[in-house]
């Protein structure tokens, strides 16, 4: 199973605004350790290029089943 990395953001200005995102890895993530050990350098390099947004929540796995901001 190919892993993704699902993270919720939420505005600075306005908390209460959130969305889910989903980041597509480039090379194959297949176990859990991997996809943590990669997700925590991409999650930095996202927010330090998106200062207005704060990461609220993130995980890998599976996609969501619902498509709100539970993750």
């Amino acid at each position: 199973m190919l892993y993704g990395l699902y993270f919720i953001t939420c505005m600075v200005s306005n908390p209460a605004h959130c969305i889910m995102r989903v980041h597509a890895f480039d090379e194959d993530v297949t176990t859990p350790q991997q996809c943590m050990s990669v997700a925590q350098p991409q999650m930095a390099h996202w927010q330090g290029s998106h200062a207005d947004w704060r990461v609220e929540r993130f995980r890998c796995g599976k996609p969501p089943k619902d498509d709100g901001t539970r993750i």
